[in-house]
């Protein structure tokens, strides 16, 4: 069986680490930062710690914590949010629909910045699915065109990243009749995506297909 070649949309593999591992270093500096400047109180004599990372964020922000976190501190223990400001106009945010933690849909994650909560998972909006979806981490999927793809890092307790879940478009060679092995060899393409051990899938009573596998989310 031939692979799907790659597209111009499909970012390589080590670009899409080097991004992730880019963006978590930037949360947790500027979380640590925060916690920092908030217990130093206004002279430096030491001061209650806010909700957010150590800090308070003001009305026209919202505490962003890792995706599917929620303040629960999913990578490392402790709250370590980050206040940021919140969106103005949501206009030009992919369309892409996430489950926040307040238990809602909202059309993308902007919307729900705008509306000053952090992206949550798919237990907070359990049985919200939007028809003609499923549920993958934070996000929906399109159940006629995509898959759920869950990264797991290999990585021990201490460095343990998050596991990413994100919506995967159905291969064109796979489209046609789609299955498991199809699915799997697609995936296990180092072209294609960041799995470095064996993919292994799933499909649900409804159709829909779930591939998972380990890979270095750093």
């Amino acid at each position: 069986m031939s692979l799907p070649a790659r597209t111009g949309a499909q970012r390589p593999a080590r670009r899409r680490a080097t991004e992730g591992r880019r963006r978590a270093l930037s949360l947790a500096s500027a979380a640590a930062i925060a916690a920092l400047l908030a217990a130093c109180g206004p002279e430096g004599a030491g001061a209650e710690p806010g909700p957010c990372g150590g800090a308070t964020c003001t009305p026209d922000q919202v505490c962003v914590y890792p995706p599917g976190d929620c303040g629960e501190g999913g990578i490392v223990p402790g709250n370590y949010g980050v206040c940021q400001p919140r969106p103005t106009s949501c206009d030009t945010a992919t369309p892409r629909e996430v489950c926040a933690c307040d238990g809602r849909v909202y059309a993308n994650a902007c919307e729900a910045a705008r509306a000053g909560v952090s992206i949550g998972s798919g237990e907070e909006c359990s049985g919200a699915a939007p028809p003609g979806t499923i549920a993958c981490g934070s996000y929906f999927c399109d159940a006629a065109s995509e898959y759920c793809q869950s990264v797991e890092d290999p990585h021990d307790e201490l460095f343990k990243m998050p596991t990413r879940r994100t919506c995967e478009e159905i291969p064109t060679t796979c489209m046609a009749e789609p299955s498991c092995d199809c699915l799997a060899a697609a995936a296990a393409d180092p072209r294609e995506g960041d799995c470095s051990s064996a993919p292994a899938c799933t499909r649900g009573e409804s159709g829909s297909f779930a591939v998972r596998c380990t890979g270095d989310l750093y």
